[in-house]
């Protein structure tokens, strides 16, 4: 039978986490329709043992793909390439699918033919498990389009895609040598954007597939993480208005990265102000904002925010205190600047 859905799940030290990812796709009714290649990055626990005894025992349905450690960009340049079904959709190792609704995509999946399909992802919290949040349901701009069927992206207004929402026809991703930036994080905005960029016709499906773990301990959209990881978010934003600039042509698609590449320009703002804001950091983020004013001017100027309109009048002076008052502030609203990003 001809695989439908490859999931590329991205596995590094995820001995605790594997089999809750991996057991939706045990589903008698679904599991012949899907190419489940579990990417180990070098893992130093069990990971590789756990993936070879669901190989083992399925192996029309999951593979073992082991390689060195290059991050998380690298176990999806290696599932895109392997992707053996028609359509290519990534997971985390430390996340899973909905059982329920991952039968009805796989049942959705058969119906149509477009070359992305958006569906609605959630985020749950890694200590007590509760649902936290839901992104893009079928409402607002997507309720205007009609369920169940293909629509050209051209006609698609406000749309910006995600990560967790979007399932990508493979025949796109290799015939177009899509591939991202390898030993850095927050790379799937380059992922989505890259997709996106060759991609016509889109189909809605209105059930959350994607589950998204939330608060772990190192997470790289966590405060820590990105203290940690900053300056990689920072390339792939550089990385990716370069691509904005050499390689995208047609309006719609250039509107989607505008909008998508604003947020991340204004994201890297914030990831300073996370910091511990001493005077190397400064130095950084004064280069930062030079360099965005002088090489991507458009999107220098559409950025956002009272505090970075001070600094700059200012010079940066003050960047501590404003960056503590702002963080401060996050906090004492319960808002978590990170969360969904």
């Amino acid at each position: 039978m001809e695989k439908l859905l490859s999931i590329s799940i991205a596995a590094y030290n995820v001995e605790k986490t594997l089999h809750e990812a991996l057991e939706p796709f045990l589903d008698k009714t679904i599991r012949d329709f899907l190419d489940v290649m579990i990417i180990d990055d070098g893992s130093k626990d069990n990971t590789a043992k756990i993936a070879k005894e669901y190989e083992d025992k399925y192996p029309n349905t999951f593979r073992l793909i082991s390689k060195k450690n290059g991050g998380w960009g690298s176990t999806l340049n290696t599932g895109m390439k392997e992707a053996r079904g028609k359509y290519f959709k990534q997971l985390d190792g430390d996340d899973y699918y909905s059982h329920e609704n991952l039968r009805a995509f796989i049942d959705f999946l058969k119906t149509i033919d477009a070359d992305m399909i958006q569906s609605p992802f959630v985020t749950f919290s890694d200590n007590k498990g509760e649902i936290l949040h839901e992104y893009g349901t079928y409402e607002g701009t997507y309720s205007l389009f009609p369920m169940g069927k293909t629509v050209v992206l051209e006609d698609c207004d406000n749309f910006i895609p995600a990560m967790h929402s979007i399932t990508v026809r493979t025949k796109i991703l290799q015939e177009n040598d899509i591939t991202i930036t390898e030993h850095c994080f927050y790379t799937d905005v380059e992922f989505v954007l890259k997709a996106f960029n060759h991609c016509k016709t889109i189909a809605f499906f209105e059930r959350p597939v994607y589950y998204y773990r939330l608060a772990r301990n190192g997470q790289s959209m966590s405060q820590a993480g990105v203290r940690k990881n900053y300056k990689d978010h920072q390339k792939m934003l550089f990385t990716m208005l370069e691509y904005y600039k050499n390689s995208v042509t047609k309006d719609y698609v250039k509107k989607v990265f505008e909008d998508r590449l604003d947020g991340v320009c204004n994201m890297q703002y914030i990831f300073y102000f996370a910091l511990e804001c001493t005077s190397k950091q400064k130095r950084e983020l004064i280069e930062f904002d030079n360099k965005l004013k002088l090489d991507y001017p458009d999107f220098y100027y559409r950025v956002l925010g009272r505090q970075i309109n001070f600094l700059r009048k200012t010079k940066f002076f003050g960047y501590w205190l404003v960056a503590r008052q702002k963080m401060y502030k996050d906090k004492k609203l319960k808002r978590n600047i990170f969360e969904g990003c």
